[in-house]
């Protein structure tokens, strides 16, 4: 038997879907917000920058990385899905940030996708951010839940000892 086959990715963004998905992680800062790990201008700062570099199609992913005064670390990681494969889409919250300790710290970390067409771009605005390096949080991950648009989203999971 001969035969041609094909395989096509479709992406699915849009800045509609886009906005839903981020509004989830949004309401995730307000969360951190709510239990003072984070201030209000953060949350807006983040969502804001993160929106920029998922417009330009940059972003493989994220992670907001908790330090706790002891020096442990644990996460939550944020995998950008944008072909159609990322379908279920959960509530946000259920994260307990009451239960890390106080002068835990919070920090943003992103990963660019060296092969977008706009990574100069990106690179320059978050040098003109005032964004620095940083590194990967590993450790044992669990998935929690998704948040998606039509087939554009993020998978989030936790990493560490929570």
């Amino acid at each position: 038997m001969v035969g041609t086959y094909t395989s096509s990715v479709t992406d699915t963004y849009t800045e509609a879907r886009a906005n839903y998905v981020l509004g989830k992680v949004y309401e995730d800062l307000l969360a951190m917000y709510t239990t003072g790990l984070i201030t209000k201008a953060t949350c807006d700062r983040w969502r804001s920058e993160l929106f920029y570099i998922v417009s330009k199609k940059a972003l493989k992913y994220f992670q907001f990385q908790f330090t706790k005064p002891n020096g442990t670390k644990v996460g939550l990681h944020y995998e950008l899905k944008s072909d159609g494969t990322i379908t279920s889409n959960d509530k946000s919250g259920g994260i307990d940030y009451w239960n890390l300790p106080s002068g835990t710290s919070v920090y943003l970390l992103v990963d660019l996708d060296n092969e977008s067409s706009r990574i100069s771009e990106v690179r320059e605005q978050i040098v003109a951010w005032g964004w620095g390096t940083g590194s990967v949080l590993d450790g044992t991950s669990e998935y929690l839940k998704s948040y998606s648009k039509d087939g554009f989203g993020f998978k989030q999971s936790k990493i560490g000892q929570w």
